[in-house]
């Protein structure tokens, strides 16, 4: 049900933002109104009133959202302010029968992966294949031959009491903790880790891991983006740690969280935190299944808490808590909650930006 809006406000052309592809060099448009029937576009409909159309010049051929509810703050582009115009997240209410007699169940390999539409896939956090690195247990999640142009991922886990000190003289690495406690030395700067909490390396940093507590491994995923940069050892913690950004940990708080209509996120590590390629997130979604959607940009989630099933055009495959997700960008997707107490996941995507954009 969408919320009541003042008569000064503009018009919603429709809820979600318009998927354009533009052509460097053109001049565009943008509707701020609403009540242009060549949406989202202006046609001149707003004569006589105060609104006036915002013009934007394409840099290069790209593809862009612009704003459908016009309540953006980033005229032209969708900024996610449709999703609280709702008071529900845009769902899925087709009956069971039908979604079940149009999809087929994916089956899971051997290797604990279940392949969806296009390079989507499910993973099996249980069934992950671990080789050593540099003092830790290292299992590839996404990898480039899986269909990831911009990130990998891989899943961490150090037993010993420290790492060997990495270094991705080209990359960023995003590092989140799914068990455990200890810190991390970032090119000399030591920050604490905990569970649900994200860090930062930036290009050409080194970072070594330490396990503080005693008894249990420090388990984390880490988000290396580009994706083909891999991860060399060196001798020697180096001290060129980049003090524009000097906080470069963050960890889950509900204070912190904004709504998306009845579901919730919070950005832990993003371009506000030193990060130009890479977002990391924490949602939290209700019993529910999102309307079929897709997002500009390439996504991998791990489920932390809940149970569901993610739904591509024609495939289906069951998630539960420590199952990891790849979304390239562009597939259209729904992931569904069926646990009634509802489903926790963080997500990383590239390029950085807001998780509550999509289309």
């Amino acid at each position: 049900m969408s919320k009541q809006t003042s008569p000064k406000d503009p018009v919603i052309a429709q809820v979600k933002p318009f998927h354009i592809d533009v052509e460097a060099g053109k001049r565009y448009a943008w509707c701020s109104c609403g009540r242009s029937a060549s949406q989202p576009f202006c046609d001149g409909s707003h004569g006589g009133t105060d609104f006036r159309p915002v013009m934007y010049t394409a840099s290069e051929d790209r593809s862009l959202l612009f704003c459908g509810c016009k309540h953006t703050r980033d005229q032209p582009f969708c900024d996610g302010s449709h999703n609280n115009l709702v008071d529900e997240y845009i769902t899925d209410d087709r009956p069971r029968d039908e979604l079940l007699a149009g999809t087929v169940l994916a089956d899971f390999d051997a290797g604990g992966k279940a392949l969806l539409d296009g390079s989507c896939f499910v993973r099996q956090h249980d069934r992950l294949q671990w080789s050593e690195r540099g003092g830790v247990a290292l299992a590839p999640v996404i990898e480039q031959q899986d269909g990831a142009r911009f990130l990998t991922q891989s899943a961490l886990r150090l037993e010993a009491d420290q790492s060997a000190i990495f270094s991705t003289p080209d990359a960023e690495v995003v590092l989140y903790t799914l068990a455990g406690e200890g810190s991390i030395t970032i090119s000399g700067r030591p920050f604490a880790l905990a569970p649900r909490s994200g860090a930062l390396v930036r290009p050409g940093e080194a970072f070594q891991l330490q396990r503080t507590e005693s008894g249990q491994a420090l388990h984390l995923l880490m988000t290396v983006c580009p994706g083909n940069a891999g991860l060399p050892l060196v001798d020697a913690m180096p001290d060129n740690f980049d003090a524009d950004f000097a906080d470069r940990t963050a960890a889950y708080d509900a204070s912190q969280r904004k709504p998306m209509a009845d579901r919730f996120y919070q950005v832990l590590i993003g371009e506000g935190t030193g990060s130009d390629e890479v977002s990391q997130f924490i949602g939290e979604v209700p019993q529910s299944k999102a309307a079929p959607h897709r997002h500009l940009y390439e996504e991998a989630l791990v489920i932390l808490a809940g149970h569901g099933t993610m739904w591509t055009e024609t495939r289906r495959a069951p998630v539960r808590s420590g199952d990891l997700i790849f979304l390239p960008a562009r597939q259209e997707h729904s992931l569904e909650c069926e646990s009634a107490e509802g489903l926790v996941l963080a997500g990383h995507f590239y390029p950085a930006g807001e998780p509550n954009i999509n289309y």
